[in-house]
């Protein structure tokens, strides 16, 4: 991974730290960008919008056949707010974003007074996340990341989140039913049952459900679950966009049932034609947690 160029020196000023401290409590200043960024690399997009309708069964329908309207770009830029709820923490932040499709994902954060406090690198194989305020960085790749919150992460996942795409690419062997209002489409990934529940009209993805079963040693199964959910969609040039989205994601870490959920709305978001940087660097004194 390259690490990019940052001078710090003047960043953290003993002022700055005071004023955060008066906005949020000191606990929850404390590791604080650690949780909302790696929450944020997991979670869930909340959508406001739920329908009740009565479903029927259709037999005919292919899952390939359905052109469901993935975002296309190259390059793409958002500014976000986000909040962060999980492992006793409580806080929100302004979040830029820039993602070369397929490929990379970097993350700003800025709790206030205009000061960046973290940053936050995906590539397909790993991430890193470099905390200002307690001057430390962590890394992970998507197998660590996995095991740390008992599911399975990938770089495709995290990108689909903050895009409001299909976590997982159709193929043939998917399972549809037709809805009065939606598709769902059922994909099978190893452990993982994943429901996909498409709007009819916008060929675009409302919800999704993934469920990572597991045998615990006395034989019994235990279950972990992300849910994503995308409302506010909005016409953006040719693509269609989720403004408002929630992540959640229930799970078990060290026997305890735990659940964390980033709220994240889109300020503005743009598709751009030229390439962007990502630019990401340690510190040398920062410490490795």
């Amino acid at each position: 991974m390259i690490l990019p160029n940052l001078s710090i020196k003047k960043l953290l000023t003993e002022n700055y730290t005071n004023n955060l401290t008066q906005v949020l409590p000191i606990d929850s200043v404390k590791n604080y960008l650690t949780y909302l960024l790696t929450g944020l690399l997991l979670s869930i997009l909340a959508s406001g919008c739920s329908k009740k309708v009565a479903g029927v069964d259709r037999s005919g329908v292919k899952a390939t056949e359905l052109n469901i309207a993935n975002v296309d770009f190259e390059y793409l830029t958002a500014s976000s707010k986000i909040r962060f709820q999980g492992e006793g923490q409580n806080v929100s932040a302004t979040a830029n974003i820039r993602i070369k499709k397929d490929s990379v994902i970097w993350i700003s954060v800025t709790p206030g007074f205009g000061i960046e406090a973290a940053r936050a690198i995906i590539n397909r194989d790993s991430l890193s996340l470099v905390n200002r305020l307690e001057k430390e960085y962590r890394s992970y790749n998507f197998q660590e990341l996995s095991k740390k919150y008992n599911f399975t992460i990938s770089y495709d996942l995290l990108q689909a989140m903050l895009l409001g795409d299909m976590p997982r690419s159709i193929v043939n062997d998917d399972q549809v039913k037709q809805e009065t209002n939606y598709f769902m489409v059922r994909q099978m990934e190893g452990p993982v049952v994943i429901d996909n529940f498409i709007d009819r009209q916008l060929l675009k993805v409302e919800r999704v459900t993934m469920v990572e079963r597991e045998e615990n040693g006395a034989g019994r199964s235990r279950k972990n679950t992300l849910n994503l959910k995308y409302s506010d969609f909005k016409q953006l040039d040719e693509e269609i966009l989720p403004f408002s989205n929630l992540v959640s994601l229930d799970y078990r870490q060290r026997g305890q049932k735990r659940r964390t959920q980033i709220d994240i709305k889109h300020k503005k978001v743009s598709i751009v034609n030229e390439a962007l940087r990502f630019p990401f660097s340690v510190p040398d004194k920062y410490a490795r947690r």
